[in-house]
Protein backbone atom coordinates (compact mmCIF):
# COMPACT_ATOMS: atom_id res chain seq x y z
CA UNK A 1 0.00 0.00 0.00
CA UNK A 2 1.15 3.55 -0.59
CA UNK A 3 3.42 4.68 2.20
CA UNK A 4 2.79 8.43 1.83
CA UNK A 5 0.08 9.14 4.43
CA UNK A 6 -2.55 11.86 4.25
CA UNK A 7 -0.28 13.72 6.67
CA UNK A 8 3.34 12.86 6.05
CA UNK A 9 5.31 10.71 8.48
CA UNK A 10 9.02 9.98 8.39
CA UNK A 11 11.26 6.92 8.49
CA UNK A 12 14.45 6.10 10.35
CA UNK A 13 17.40 6.65 8.02
CA UNK A 14 20.67 4.89 8.70
CA UNK A 15 22.92 7.15 6.66
CA UNK A 16 22.45 10.57 5.13
CA UNK A 17 23.03 11.03 1.42
CA UNK A 18 23.42 14.59 0.22
CA UNK A 19 23.71 14.95 -3.50
CA UNK A 20 22.58 16.78 -6.65
CA UNK A 21 20.52 14.69 -9.06
CA UNK A 22 22.42 14.00 -12.27
CA UNK A 23 22.99 11.40 -14.93
CA UNK A 24 19.39 10.31 -15.42
CA UNK A 25 18.23 12.72 -18.16
CA UNK A 26 17.94 9.98 -20.77
CA UNK A 27 15.79 7.81 -18.50
CA UNK A 28 13.59 10.82 -17.74
CA UNK A 29 13.03 11.49 -21.47
CA UNK A 30 12.10 7.86 -22.07
CA UNK A 31 9.62 7.83 -19.20
CA UNK A 32 8.08 11.14 -20.25
CA UNK A 33 6.42 9.58 -23.27
CA UNK A 34 5.14 6.50 -21.46
CA UNK A 35 1.39 6.08 -21.17
CA UNK A 36 -0.13 7.24 -17.89
CA UNK A 37 -0.84 4.09 -15.81
CA UNK A 38 -4.40 3.12 -14.84
CA UNK A 39 -5.80 0.41 -12.61
CA UNK A 40 -7.45 -1.17 -15.65
CA UNK A 41 -4.38 -1.39 -17.87
CA UNK A 42 -3.73 -4.99 -18.87
CA UNK A 43 -0.61 -7.02 -18.15
CA UNK A 44 0.05 -10.14 -20.17
CA UNK A 45 1.09 -13.24 -18.19
CA UNK A 46 4.73 -12.94 -19.29
CA UNK A 47 4.80 -9.28 -18.20
CA UNK A 48 3.40 -10.03 -14.76
CA UNK A 49 5.85 -12.92 -14.33
CA UNK A 50 8.79 -10.74 -15.38
CA UNK A 51 7.90 -8.08 -12.81
CA UNK A 52 7.48 -10.71 -10.10
CA UNK A 53 10.87 -12.22 -10.94
CA UNK A 54 12.57 -8.81 -10.73
CA UNK A 55 10.86 -8.06 -7.42
CA UNK A 56 11.93 -11.41 -6.02
CA UNK A 57 15.53 -10.99 -7.13
CA UNK A 58 15.72 -7.49 -5.64
CA UNK A 59 14.42 -8.77 -2.30
CA UNK A 60 16.65 -11.84 -2.22
CA UNK A 61 19.82 -9.98 -3.18
CA UNK A 62 19.35 -6.89 -1.02
CA UNK A 63 16.95 -7.30 1.88
CA UNK A 64 18.97 -8.20 5.01
CA UNK A 65 15.95 -9.41 6.99
CA UNK A 66 13.93 -11.17 4.32
CA UNK A 67 13.59 -14.36 6.35
CA UNK A 68 13.36 -12.89 9.85
CA UNK A 69 9.69 -13.77 10.22
CA UNK A 70 8.82 -15.90 7.17
CA UNK A 71 11.12 -18.91 6.52
CA UNK A 72 12.84 -19.14 3.15
CA UNK A 73 10.97 -22.32 2.21
CA UNK A 74 7.64 -20.61 2.86
CA UNK A 75 8.66 -17.65 0.74
CA UNK A 76 9.74 -19.94 -2.09
CA UNK A 77 6.32 -21.62 -2.05
CA UNK A 78 4.48 -18.29 -1.98
CA UNK A 79 6.50 -16.91 -4.89
CA UNK A 80 5.94 -20.07 -6.90
CA UNK A 81 2.18 -20.03 -6.20
CA UNK A 82 1.97 -16.40 -7.28
CA UNK A 83 4.00 -17.11 -10.40
CA UNK A 84 1.66 -19.97 -11.34
CA UNK A 85 -1.41 -17.77 -10.79
CA UNK A 86 -0.24 -15.39 -13.54
CA UNK A 87 -1.72 -17.62 -16.25
CA UNK A 88 -4.01 -15.09 -17.92
CA UNK A 89 -4.07 -11.38 -18.81
CA UNK A 90 -4.74 -9.32 -15.71
CA UNK A 91 -5.30 -5.71 -14.78
CA UNK A 92 -2.77 -3.63 -12.88
CA UNK A 93 -5.20 -3.62 -9.95
CA UNK A 94 -5.30 -7.43 -9.94
CA UNK A 95 -1.49 -7.58 -10.12
CA UNK A 96 -1.20 -5.24 -7.14
CA UNK A 97 -3.72 -7.23 -5.10
CA UNK A 98 -1.75 -10.41 -5.72
CA UNK A 99 1.74 -9.08 -5.05
CA UNK A 100 1.25 -6.64 -2.17
CA UNK A 101 0.28 -9.31 0.43
CA UNK A 102 3.29 -11.36 -0.68
CA UNK A 103 5.67 -8.46 0.01
CA UNK A 104 3.91 -7.85 3.34
CA UNK A 105 5.11 -11.30 4.45
CA UNK A 106 8.54 -9.72 4.92
CA UNK A 107 6.88 -8.13 7.98
CA UNK A 108 9.02 -5.03 7.68
CA UNK A 109 7.65 -1.57 8.30
CA UNK A 110 10.28 -0.08 5.98
CA UNK A 111 9.62 -2.35 2.98
CA UNK A 112 7.11 -0.93 0.52
CA UNK A 113 5.32 -2.19 -2.56
CA UNK A 114 3.40 0.64 -4.22
CA UNK A 115 1.31 1.37 -7.25
CA UNK A 116 2.95 3.70 -9.82
CA UNK A 117 3.46 7.18 -8.29
CA UNK A 118 1.37 9.07 -10.87
CA UNK A 119 -1.48 6.62 -10.40
CA UNK A 120 -1.27 6.99 -6.63
CA UNK A 121 -1.44 10.75 -6.97
CA UNK A 122 -4.59 10.52 -9.07
CA UNK A 123 -6.19 8.07 -6.63
CA UNK A 124 -5.70 10.58 -3.84
CA UNK A 125 -7.68 13.19 -5.74
CA UNK A 126 -10.18 11.73 -8.17
CA UNK A 127 -12.10 8.52 -7.44
CA UNK A 128 -15.21 8.27 -5.25
CA UNK A 129 -14.24 6.82 -1.86
CA UNK A 130 -15.87 5.69 1.36
CA UNK A 131 -16.58 9.03 3.07
CA UNK A 132 -16.46 8.32 6.81
CA UNK A 133 -13.37 8.83 9.02
CA UNK A 134 -12.98 5.75 11.20
CA UNK A 135 -11.24 5.05 14.49
CA UNK A 136 -10.21 1.56 15.59
CA UNK A 137 -10.29 0.87 19.30
CA UNK A 138 -10.26 -2.50 21.05
CA UNK A 139 -10.82 -4.36 17.76
CA UNK A 140 -13.96 -2.30 17.07
CA UNK A 141 -14.68 0.37 14.47
CA UNK A 142 -16.15 3.75 15.40
CA UNK A 143 -17.26 6.82 13.47
CA UNK A 144 -14.69 9.57 14.10
CA UNK A 145 -16.31 12.80 12.92
CA UNK A 146 -18.89 15.22 14.28
CA UNK A 147 -20.48 16.23 10.99
CA UNK A 148 -21.61 13.18 9.04
CA UNK A 149 -24.86 11.34 8.39
CA UNK A 150 -23.99 8.87 11.17
CA UNK A 151 -23.57 10.05 14.78
CA UNK A 152 -20.13 10.52 16.32
CA UNK A 153 -18.84 7.42 18.07
CA UNK A 154 -21.37 5.04 16.54
CA UNK A 155 -19.94 1.56 16.09
CA UNK A 156 -19.73 0.61 12.41
CA UNK A 157 -20.64 -3.08 12.28
CA UNK A 158 -20.86 -3.76 8.53
CA UNK A 159 -20.42 -2.17 5.10
CA UNK A 160 -22.56 -3.42 2.21
CA UNK A 161 -23.59 -6.42 4.27
CA UNK A 162 -20.06 -7.54 5.14
CA UNK A 163 -19.19 -7.51 8.88
CA UNK A 164 -16.32 -5.17 9.73
CA UNK A 165 -14.14 -7.95 11.10
CA UNK A 166 -14.30 -9.62 7.67
CA UNK A 167 -13.66 -6.34 5.85
CA UNK A 168 -10.57 -5.66 7.95
CA UNK A 169 -9.31 -9.23 7.56
CA UNK A 170 -9.24 -8.63 3.79
CA UNK A 171 -7.55 -5.21 3.98
CA UNK A 172 -4.95 -5.58 6.75
CA UNK A 173 -2.58 -7.76 4.64
CA UNK A 174 -2.00 -4.71 2.41
CA UNK A 175 -0.56 -2.60 5.24
CA UNK A 176 3.03 -2.80 6.48
CA UNK A 177 4.19 -3.51 10.00
CA UNK A 178 7.27 -4.74 11.87
CA UNK A 179 6.94 -8.41 12.79
CA UNK A 180 3.59 -9.92 13.65
CA UNK A 181 1.97 -7.10 15.60
CA UNK A 182 -0.99 -5.23 14.14
CA UNK A 183 -1.09 -2.00 16.14
CA UNK A 184 0.70 -0.04 13.41
CA UNK A 185 -1.64 -1.54 10.82
CA UNK A 186 -4.71 -0.24 12.64
CA UNK A 187 -3.22 3.21 13.10
CA UNK A 188 -2.43 3.41 9.39
CA UNK A 189 -5.84 2.03 8.53
CA UNK A 190 -7.42 5.07 10.17
CA UNK A 191 -5.80 7.20 7.46
CA UNK A 192 -5.93 4.76 4.55
CA UNK A 193 -9.15 2.74 4.96
CA UNK A 194 -11.04 4.35 2.09
CA UNK A 195 -8.26 3.88 -0.45
CA UNK A 196 -7.65 0.25 0.57
CA UNK A 197 -11.39 -0.42 0.40
CA UNK A 198 -11.54 1.10 -3.09
CA UNK A 199 -8.60 -0.95 -4.34
CA UNK A 200 -9.89 -4.24 -2.93
CA UNK A 201 -13.65 -3.98 -3.54
CA UNK A 202 -13.65 -1.69 -6.57
CA UNK A 203 -15.47 1.51 -7.44
CA UNK A 204 -18.73 2.22 -5.59
CA UNK A 205 -20.91 5.32 -5.70
CA UNK A 206 -22.92 4.48 -2.57
CA UNK A 207 -22.39 2.40 0.55
CA UNK A 208 -24.85 0.71 2.87
CA UNK A 209 -23.49 1.21 6.37
CA UNK A 210 -24.74 -0.77 9.35
CA UNK A 211 -24.08 0.87 12.70
CA UNK A 212 -25.08 0.98 16.37
CA UNK A 213 -25.31 4.44 17.96
CA UNK A 214 -23.55 4.92 21.29
CA UNK A 215 -25.80 3.92 24.18
CA UNK A 216 -28.06 1.80 21.97
CA UNK A 217 -28.20 -1.89 21.12
CA UNK A 218 -30.29 -1.46 17.99
CA UNK A 219 -28.57 -1.81 14.64
CA UNK A 220 -29.40 0.82 12.05
CA UNK A 221 -28.67 1.05 8.34
CA UNK A 222 -27.83 4.19 6.39
CA UNK A 223 -27.06 4.52 2.69
CA UNK A 224 -24.37 7.13 2.15
CA UNK A 225 -22.84 8.72 -0.94
CA UNK A 226 -19.18 8.30 -1.86
CA UNK A 227 -17.03 11.44 -1.92
CA UNK A 228 -14.10 12.47 -4.07
CA UNK A 229 -10.73 11.50 -2.65
CA UNK A 230 -9.62 15.14 -2.41
CA UNK A 231 -12.65 16.02 -0.28
CA UNK A 232 -12.09 12.98 1.94
CA UNK A 233 -8.55 14.15 2.63
CA UNK A 234 -9.89 17.36 4.19
CA UNK A 235 -12.46 15.37 6.19
CA UNK A 236 -9.75 13.08 7.59
CA UNK A 237 -7.69 16.06 8.69
CA UNK A 238 -10.79 17.40 10.47
CA UNK A 239 -11.60 14.12 12.23
CA UNK A 240 -12.91 14.36 15.81
CA UNK A 241 -9.86 12.67 17.37
CA UNK A 242 -7.39 14.69 15.29
CA UNK A 243 -4.50 16.22 17.17
CA UNK A 244 -3.85 19.09 14.79
CA UNK A 245 -0.32 20.19 14.05
CA UNK A 246 2.00 18.85 16.73
CA UNK A 247 5.29 20.31 17.86
CA UNK A 248 8.10 17.84 17.34
CA UNK A 249 9.06 18.12 20.99
CA UNK A 250 7.66 19.94 23.99
CA UNK A 251 8.32 19.80 27.73
CA UNK A 252 6.45 21.42 30.58
CA UNK A 253 5.21 20.86 34.12
CA UNK A 254 1.78 19.29 34.63
CA UNK A 255 1.84 19.76 38.37
CA UNK A 256 4.46 19.94 41.07
CA UNK A 257 7.00 17.16 40.62
CA UNK A 258 5.60 15.84 37.32
CA UNK A 259 6.79 16.94 33.87
CA UNK A 260 5.10 16.11 30.57
CA UNK A 261 7.59 15.57 27.74
CA UNK A 262 5.97 15.08 24.33
CA UNK A 263 8.52 13.67 21.87
CA UNK A 264 6.54 13.41 18.63
CA UNK A 265 9.33 12.96 16.08
CA UNK A 266 13.06 12.51 15.64
CA UNK A 267 13.01 14.22 12.26
CA UNK A 268 14.49 17.72 12.45
CA UNK A 269 15.81 17.88 8.90
CA UNK A 270 19.42 17.76 7.82
CA UNK A 271 20.32 21.35 8.46
CA UNK A 272 22.66 22.32 11.27
CA UNK A 273 20.19 24.83 12.70
CA UNK A 274 17.52 22.18 13.35
CA UNK A 275 19.96 19.82 15.07
CA UNK A 276 21.43 22.59 17.19
CA UNK A 277 17.99 23.75 18.27
CA UNK A 278 17.21 20.19 19.43
CA UNK A 279 20.49 19.91 21.35
CA UNK A 280 19.90 23.27 23.03
CA UNK A 281 16.35 22.25 23.96
CA UNK A 282 17.62 19.12 25.71
CA UNK A 283 20.50 20.88 27.46
CA UNK A 284 18.41 23.76 28.76
CA UNK A 285 15.39 21.76 29.88
CA UNK A 286 17.24 18.96 31.62
CA UNK A 287 19.49 21.51 33.33
CA UNK A 288 16.35 23.27 34.56
CA UNK A 289 14.89 19.97 35.81
CA UNK A 290 18.08 19.19 37.73
CA UNK A 291 18.30 22.66 39.23
CA UNK A 292 14.69 22.64 40.39
CA UNK A 293 15.25 19.41 42.39
CA UNK A 294 11.50 18.94 42.53
CA UNK A 295 10.77 16.71 39.55
CA UNK A 296 10.25 13.08 40.55
CA UNK A 297 8.47 11.83 37.43
CA UNK A 298 8.47 12.47 33.70
CA UNK A 299 5.56 11.37 31.55
CA UNK A 300 7.27 10.77 28.21
CA UNK A 301 4.70 10.74 25.40
CA UNK A 302 6.01 8.77 22.41
CA UNK A 303 2.64 7.80 20.95
CA UNK A 304 3.06 9.85 17.75
CA UNK A 305 6.78 9.24 17.26
CA UNK A 306 7.45 7.14 14.17
CA UNK A 307 11.09 8.02 13.83
CA UNK A 308 13.44 10.38 12.06
CA UNK A 309 17.18 10.65 11.65
CA UNK A 310 19.52 8.26 13.38
CA UNK A 311 21.37 9.69 16.38
CA UNK A 312 18.57 11.95 17.55
CA UNK A 313 17.08 9.06 19.50
CA UNK A 314 20.46 8.21 21.06
CA UNK A 315 21.04 11.82 22.02
CA UNK A 316 17.75 11.96 23.89
CA UNK A 317 18.42 8.68 25.67
CA UNK A 318 21.71 10.03 26.98
CA UNK A 319 19.52 12.20 29.25
CA UNK A 320 17.83 9.09 30.65
CA UNK A 321 20.66 6.51 30.46
CA UNK A 322 21.94 4.78 33.58
CA UNK A 323 25.09 3.43 31.94
CA UNK A 324 27.21 3.69 28.79
CA UNK A 325 25.36 2.54 25.69
CA UNK A 326 25.72 2.28 21.92
CA UNK A 327 23.54 3.29 18.99
CA UNK A 328 22.76 -0.35 18.23
CA UNK A 329 23.75 -3.77 19.50
CA UNK A 330 24.58 -4.80 15.91
CA UNK A 331 24.12 -3.59 12.34
CA UNK A 332 24.49 -5.84 9.29
CA UNK A 333 24.01 -5.74 5.53
CA UNK A 334 23.45 -8.61 3.13
CA UNK A 335 25.75 -7.29 0.44
CA UNK A 336 28.02 -4.35 -0.32
CA UNK A 337 26.65 -4.31 -3.86
CA UNK A 338 23.25 -3.04 -4.94
CA UNK A 339 21.42 -5.75 -6.86
CA UNK A 340 19.27 -5.49 -9.98
CA UNK A 341 20.72 -2.05 -10.80
CA UNK A 342 19.10 -1.97 -14.23
CA UNK A 343 15.68 -1.64 -12.59
CA UNK A 344 16.48 1.04 -10.04
CA UNK A 345 14.19 4.05 -10.10
CA UNK A 346 15.46 7.39 -11.29
CA UNK A 347 17.52 9.47 -8.85
CA UNK A 348 19.00 6.37 -7.25
CA UNK A 349 22.79 6.47 -6.86
CA UNK A 350 24.01 2.90 -6.39
CA UNK A 351 27.74 3.60 -6.83
CA UNK A 352 27.73 6.31 -4.18
CA UNK A 353 25.72 4.08 -1.87
CA UNK A 354 28.08 1.15 -2.43
CA UNK A 355 31.06 3.33 -1.50
CA UNK A 356 29.36 4.33 1.74
CA UNK A 357 28.48 0.74 2.59
CA UNK A 358 32.08 -0.34 1.96
CA UNK A 359 33.29 2.26 4.46
CA UNK A 360 30.75 1.33 7.13
CA UNK A 361 30.64 -2.48 6.88
CA UNK A 362 33.38 -5.13 6.83
CA UNK A 363 33.36 -8.96 6.76
CA UNK A 364 33.48 -10.60 10.18
CA UNK A 365 35.21 -13.86 11.02
CA UNK A 366 32.06 -15.82 10.19
CA UNK A 367 31.60 -14.02 6.86
CA UNK A 368 28.83 -11.64 7.90
CA UNK A 369 29.01 -7.99 6.81
CA UNK A 370 28.88 -6.07 10.09
CA UNK A 371 29.15 -2.38 10.90
CA UNK A 372 32.67 -1.52 11.99
CA UNK A 373 33.06 -0.67 15.64
CA UNK A 374 34.00 2.99 15.25
CA UNK A 375 30.81 3.70 13.28
CA UNK A 376 28.61 2.41 16.11
CA UNK A 377 28.81 5.36 18.47
CA UNK A 378 29.31 4.81 22.18
CA UNK A 379 27.43 7.23 24.47
CA UNK A 380 27.83 8.10 28.13
CA UNK A 381 24.96 9.22 30.34
CA UNK A 382 24.68 12.99 30.23
CA UNK A 383 25.70 14.79 33.41
CA UNK A 384 22.15 16.15 33.59
CA UNK A 385 20.55 12.71 33.09
CA UNK A 386 17.20 12.29 34.82
CA UNK A 387 17.13 9.62 37.54
CA UNK A 388 13.48 9.83 38.60
CA UNK A 389 10.69 7.60 37.29
CA UNK A 390 9.70 7.64 33.61
CA UNK A 391 6.23 6.75 32.39
CA UNK A 392 6.59 6.05 28.66
CA UNK A 393 3.38 6.34 26.63
CA UNK A 394 3.44 4.14 23.52
CA UNK A 395 1.13 3.25 20.63
CA UNK A 396 1.06 1.60 17.24
CA UNK A 397 2.43 4.82 15.76
CA UNK A 398 5.57 4.39 17.89
CA UNK A 399 7.71 3.01 15.10
CA UNK A 400 11.22 3.11 13.65
CA UNK A 401 13.31 5.61 15.64
CA UNK A 402 10.48 5.97 18.15
CA UNK A 403 10.56 2.23 18.86
CA UNK A 404 14.36 2.24 18.92
CA UNK A 405 14.25 4.86 21.66
CA UNK A 406 11.75 2.72 23.59
CA UNK A 407 14.15 -0.20 23.29
CA UNK A 408 16.89 1.93 24.90
CA UNK A 409 14.56 2.52 27.83
CA UNK A 410 14.36 -1.26 28.30
CA UNK A 411 17.88 -1.01 29.76
CA UNK A 412 16.58 1.06 32.67
CA UNK A 413 14.94 0.01 35.93
CA UNK A 414 12.92 3.21 36.31
CA UNK A 415 10.57 2.99 33.30
CA UNK A 416 6.90 2.00 33.08
CA UNK A 417 5.31 1.55 29.64
CA UNK A 418 1.65 2.54 29.23
CA UNK A 419 -0.66 2.33 26.21
CA UNK A 420 -0.58 -0.23 23.40
CA UNK A 421 2.17 -2.32 21.80
CA UNK A 422 4.58 -0.31 19.67
CA UNK A 423 4.35 -0.62 15.90
CA UNK A 424 8.13 -0.96 15.71
CA UNK A 425 9.81 -4.23 16.67
CA UNK A 426 11.42 -4.58 20.07
CA UNK A 427 14.46 -6.60 19.00
CA UNK A 428 15.48 -6.73 15.34
CA UNK A 429 14.31 -4.66 12.39
CA UNK A 430 15.44 -3.50 8.96
CA UNK A 431 15.76 0.14 7.92
CA UNK A 432 18.70 2.40 7.07
CA UNK A 433 19.57 3.20 3.47
CA UNK A 434 16.72 2.51 1.09
CA UNK A 435 16.80 1.58 -2.58
CA UNK A 436 13.81 2.08 -4.87
CA UNK A 437 12.98 -0.10 -7.88
CA UNK A 438 10.62 0.48 -10.81
CA UNK A 439 9.11 -2.71 -12.20
CA UNK A 440 9.22 -2.37 -16.00
CA UNK A 441 5.75 -3.57 -16.99
CA UNK A 442 3.40 -2.70 -14.16
CA UNK A 443 5.53 0.33 -13.19
CA UNK A 444 4.82 -0.52 -9.56
CA UNK A 445 7.57 0.38 -7.14
CA UNK A 446 9.43 -1.65 -4.54
CA UNK A 447 11.50 0.02 -1.82
CA UNK A 448 13.94 -2.06 0.21
CA UNK A 449 15.93 -1.18 3.35
CA UNK A 450 19.53 -2.37 3.27
CA UNK A 451 20.51 -2.53 6.95
CA UNK A 452 19.45 -4.97 9.64
CA UNK A 453 19.65 -3.61 13.18
CA UNK A 454 19.56 -5.31 16.54
CA UNK A 455 18.30 -2.91 19.17
CA UNK A 456 20.37 -2.05 22.21
CA UNK A 457 17.68 -3.22 24.61
CA UNK A 458 19.16 -4.82 27.72
CA UNK A 459 17.99 -8.22 28.94
CA UNK A 460 14.23 -7.65 28.80
CA UNK A 461 12.52 -9.27 25.86
CA UNK A 462 9.15 -10.10 24.32
CA UNK A 463 7.91 -12.84 21.97
CA UNK A 464 9.47 -12.91 18.52
CA UNK A 465 7.83 -10.51 16.10
CA UNK A 466 6.24 -8.31 18.74
CA UNK A 467 6.80 -4.68 19.50
CA UNK A 468 7.48 -3.37 22.99
CA UNK A 469 4.47 -4.35 25.03
CA UNK A 470 3.16 -2.03 27.73
CA UNK A 471 3.28 -2.81 31.42
CA UNK A 472 -0.25 -1.39 31.51
CA UNK A 473 -2.39 -2.00 28.44
CA UNK A 474 -4.65 1.06 28.30
CA UNK A 475 -6.82 1.92 25.32
CA UNK A 476 -9.53 4.45 24.67
CA UNK A 477 -13.13 3.33 25.16
CA UNK A 478 -16.01 4.29 22.89
CA UNK A 479 -17.22 6.84 25.44
CA UNK A 480 -13.75 8.31 25.86
CA UNK A 481 -13.40 8.64 22.08
CA UNK A 482 -16.66 10.60 21.92
CA UNK A 483 -15.55 12.85 24.79
CA UNK A 484 -12.01 13.25 23.42
CA UNK A 485 -10.80 11.93 26.77
CA UNK A 486 -7.11 10.97 26.71
CA UNK A 487 -7.42 7.72 28.65
CA UNK A 488 -3.74 6.82 28.41
CA UNK A 489 -2.53 10.21 29.62
CA UNK A 490 -4.98 10.24 32.49
CA UNK A 491 -3.88 6.79 33.60
CA UNK A 492 -0.21 7.80 33.42
CA UNK A 493 -0.85 10.88 35.53
CA UNK A 494 -2.66 8.75 38.08
CA UNK A 495 0.38 6.45 38.33
CA UNK A 496 2.76 9.37 38.57
CA UNK A 497 0.77 10.89 41.42
CA UNK A 498 0.68 7.56 43.23
CA UNK A 499 4.41 7.17 42.67
CA UNK A 500 5.10 10.56 44.20
CA UNK A 501 2.97 9.70 47.22
CA UNK A 502 4.73 6.36 47.55
CA UNK A 503 1.43 4.51 47.30
CA UNK A 504 0.11 1.76 45.08
CA UNK A 505 -1.72 2.62 41.87
CA UNK A 506 -5.34 1.71 41.46
CA UNK A 507 -6.56 -0.87 39.01
CA UNK A 508 -6.83 0.18 35.38
CA UNK A 509 -10.00 2.12 34.48
CA UNK A 510 -10.72 2.82 38.18
CA UNK A 511 -8.85 6.10 38.36
CA UNK A 512 -10.51 9.43 39.05
CA UNK A 513 -10.73 12.08 36.30
CA UNK A 514 -7.81 14.50 36.39
CA UNK A 515 -7.20 17.79 34.66
CA UNK A 516 -4.50 17.75 31.97
CA UNK A 517 -3.34 20.87 30.18
CA UNK A 518 -3.79 20.72 26.37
Amino acid sequence: MPHTRWSARFLLVGFVLTFIAQGYCDAAKKNKDRKFPTLDQVLQPEQAKEDLAILRKALEEGHPGLYLFTPEDDFDKKFEQTHQSFDRPMSLREFYLEVAPLVEKVYCGHTYFDLPPKLLKSLRQEPPLFPLPLAFRNARTYLDHTNTEIPLGAEITAIDGMPMNQVLAKLLPYIRSDGYNVTLKYRQMEDEFALHYFLFFGRKERFQVEYVPFGSEKKMIKEIQAVAAKKLEATLIDRHSGLGKLKKYKLGMIERGIQLFSMNSFDFGLNKKGRQKYRSFLQENFAAIEESSGTDCIILDLRQNDGGYVGNDSQLFSYFAQDTFRDVALAEVKSLKIGVKEHLARDQFPKMLERLLAKEFKPSADGRLLMIDEKNRRWKPNKKAFDGHVFALISGWTHSGGAVFCSYLMNNDNVTYIGEETGGGHATFTAGNMVLYDLPNSRCQLEIPLILYENYRGEKTFPKGSGIRPDHLVTQSQKDLINNFDTVMKFALQLAQEKRRGGNHQEENQFRPLAIPP
